[in-house]
């Protein structure tokens, strides 16, 4: 984050100001919470807080009316509540799926690689030095973070990556070409597996902010005994499935949500099926 922090005021990328400032304190709130422990409400408030600011100097696209086919205004409202919560989510469901070595140092390389590709078809150059920036950062990290690590990421390091993925999404959407399902698609298999975790999570009735070994890369690491293993799935899903449908979401982007619907749809039915399996598994062989 310190590298990101000290290239991205010389990048003149637009709001560049507003992603300086939100990831430069939710780093530093992280960093806090590492070190001493601020408590899940306090990082959420201020996570909202920043959302907030995010939406507020950004603002968020109106094109969602055309989807739904209501008012403008109501849809206007629905957009800014989902952008505010969305990239909340997507901060923090980078930080839960920091669990085995090396997967979200894995995952930013392989989301901000393939947007460094898209930004530069684009001709959006200066986006594509920005997520050269996080690539470089993030190898140099995964050489002390691999399995097995030497090092760990922590809230600072999680977080602020949610972060400039999340904030990014909803920057670019505004000042780009690369739309909102781009950034979705790619970073499938991290919402995917914290989603359905969630949901399940909660119709079992758990505090889904305590700390717990359920998500699914975490039960196939258990399952397969070597993070690599899972690591090395993620990085074969992710180039042979979703890199090839957030290209398609790209190039034909009035069907970019469709290519979605496409991408999500075998990643969510495997992750609740295998989940649910693994977790029957694991319960058995206790018994």
């Amino acid at each position: 984050m310190l590298c990101t922090l000290a290239v991205l005021p010389f990048l003149e990328v637009e709001y560049g100001w507003v992603l300086w400032c939100t990831l430069a304190l939710l780093a530093l709130i992280s960093y806090v919470d590492d070190h001493q422990g601020l408590g899940f409400k306090v990082r959420l408030l201020m996570q909202l807080v920043c959302a907030c600011a995010l939406v507020y100097f950004v603002g968020v696209s109106d094109s969602l009316h055309y989807i739904l086919g209501m008012n403008a205004h109501v849809t206007g409202f629905v957009s800014i509540i989902l952008a505010v919560f969305g990239v909340v989510w997507i901060t923090n469901l980078y930080n839960f799926m920091d669990g085995i070595d090396g997967i979200a140092a894995t995952e930013a390389i392989f989301v901000s690689l393939s947007l460094v590709g898209v930004y530069t078809y684009s001709g959006e150059y200066i986006w594509a030095w920005f997520m050269l920036v996080v690539v470089v950062a993030s190898m140099g990290f995964l050489c002390w973070n691999w399995a097995p690590a030497k090092i760990f990421m922590g809230d600072i390091g999680s977080i602020s990556l949610g972060w400039v993925f999340g904030a990014g999404m909803l920057v670019s959407a505004q000042v780009t070409q690369v739309g909102v399902w781009v950034y979705l698609i790619l970073m499938g298999v991290f919402i995917s597996d914290a989603t359905c975790t969630l949901l399940a999570r909660l119709l079992n009735g758990e505090k889904v902010w305590l700390p717990h070994r359920t998500h699914l890369y975490q039960l196939l690491s258990l399952r397969l005994g070597d993070h690599r293993k899972v690591n090395y799935l993620l990085i074969f899903v992710n180039i042979v499935w979703l890199l090839p449908m957030a290209l398609f979401a790209f190039m034909v982007a009035d069907w970019a949500w469709g290519f979605a619907v496409a991408a999500y749809t075998p990643l969510l039915l495997i992750c609740a099926m295998a989940r649910g399996r693994l977790i029957g598994n694991s319960k058995a062989e206790e018994c």
